[in-house]
């Protein structure tokens, strides 16, 4: 089939198989759980997932956030204490596996604070950290233009998914001698001197992804 319609088909797959294993790994941490209501978490994708153009070698990007349904932020923490939530995206972690290596692989190092961060983030610390002052660096504003709800609670999608839009394609300015200067680094540490890389290459893939991201942070929010 033509590349876009099986990028969207495999998309499609992963979206199908990340909703299955949410419910099936909350079932697990807490057998009380229904499976048909919905849950108290949800999963958003980023990079390739995100954008519906996932290819067997790409990797799953995937973001965890949590808010019980209706109840604010702090009667939340007083009655499903966040370490319930880490538990259940450690245990989400184990569900999903591939007959290949590669295939599949899930990466979570787009969350907040990345690597040192907590893999299960709360709405709040979402709309906190995902703001001009909330500490998050310029690619993760980029990162997030890609960002798409997938499985879970759709309230919650919503939220997440309207602060992405205020944070994204908000006025403040985008800083495009940093964004340059990063993407020159990239192509210094990932290109062999004297070859030719179509991803990563001056004038790849990259390039022409990159472009186009950088005019929407700069114009979007016209």
């Amino acid at each position: 089939s033509p590349l876009p319609q099986f990028s969207q088909a495999l998309t499609n797959l992963a979206d199908v198989i990340l909703h299955q294993a949410l419910l099936h790994s909350q079932k697990s941490i807490n057998p009380k759980a229904s499976l048909t209501a919905p849950p108290s978490m949800a999963i958003f994708g980023l990079g390739k997932l995100g954008g519906g153009e996932l290819g067997y070698a790409s990797d799953i990007e995937i973001l965890f956030v949590y808010q019980l349904p209706g109840d604010s932020p702090k009667r939340v923490a007083t009655r499903m204490p966040s370490d319930f939530f880490e538990r259940w995206a450690q245990e989400f972690l184990q569900w999903i596996e591939a007959k290949q290596e590669g295939i599949f692989h899930l990466d979570t190092r787009l969350r907040p604070h990345g690597e040192k961060g907590l893999l299960a983030n709360s709405l709040e610390e979402i709309q906190r950290y995902y703001t001009p002052q909330g500490g998050s660096a310029p690619f993760e504003r980029q990162a997030l233009i890609k960002l798409r709800f997938v499985a879970g609670n759709r309230g919650l999608g919503k939220a997440v998914e309207q602060q992405r839009d205020q944070f994204v394609y908000g006025p403040d300015p985008w800083d495009l001698d940093t964004a340059l200067h990063l993407r020159e680094r990239q192509i210094k540490e990932l290109v062999q001197p004297g070859t030719t890389h179509v991803k990563y290459g001056a004038g790849g893939l990259l390039d022409v992804e990159y472009t186009v991201q950088y005019l929407q942070l700069m114009h979007g929010h016209h």
